[in-house]
């Protein structure tokens, strides 16, 4: 009875040994399954990670290149607006400064002598209120013998300095007031400046 016993007893503890390994070999089979899933989940999410920065860093490198360019352009831009701002006042104090009476009368003389064989051919001359009796006063002496008709100048208020010019009728038209003088010298030397500053 004691041999049976003892041999249930070990038979017992074979089976609980036997089990327990089980066990253990499953729970260490899942342990390292888990384990497994674990680092690969983290691989997976630090890949994700890893990713989103790099899209997010070249991202943001675009977005401050673009801001760049554009800083670039909004400076051109307001350089090319202050240095045409600068230009043109620069042409304006000039013209003002060259439109004389004098040098105007002289403009008129020039410009006559292909009117002055028309017979019919009249001067009419708008300035500004300040230089008006000055310029009709040498207009008639300097062009008055060269056309049948008197040439004639009347101050405008809407010319500032220089001078508007018709010879035969409203046929033939010149401006030279100081704002057309101005936007024609501006203009030409601002494309000038704008093709510099832009590199063309």
């Amino acid at each position: 009875m004691a041999e049976e016993l003892q041999s249930l007893l070990e038979k017992i503890r074979a089976d609980g040994i036997e089990k327990a390994e089980a066990e253990r070999e499953e729970i260490l089979k899942k342990a390292r399954t888990e384990a497994g899933e674990i680092v690969a989940a983290a691989r997976n999410e630090a890949k994700k990670l890893t990713d989103g920065a790099a899209a997010e860093a070249e991202s943001s490198k675009k977005r401050a290149e673009n801001a760049i360019r554009q800083a670039a352009r909004d400076i051109v831009l307001k350089l090319k607006a202050e240095l045409e701002s600068r230009l043109r006042r620069a042409v304006s104090a000039s013209v003002k400064e060259a439109m004389t009476p004098a040098f105007m009368t002289e403009l008129l003389r020039t410009m006559a002598a292909d009117f002055a064989k028309d017979p019919d051919a009249r001067i009419t001359v708008l300035a500004s209120a300040r230089d008006a009796d000055a310029l009709a006063a040498a207009v008639r002496d300097t062009l008055s013998a060269d056309f049948k008709a008197e040439p004639r100048v009347f101050a405008d208020a809407s010319v500032k300095g220089g001078l508007q010019v018709s010879f035969s009728g409203d046929e033939v038209f010149f401006d030279f007031s100081e704002e057309a003088v101005t936007s024609l010298v501006a203009g030409y030397a601002g494309e000038k400046l704008a093709a510099i500053l832009e590199n063309r």
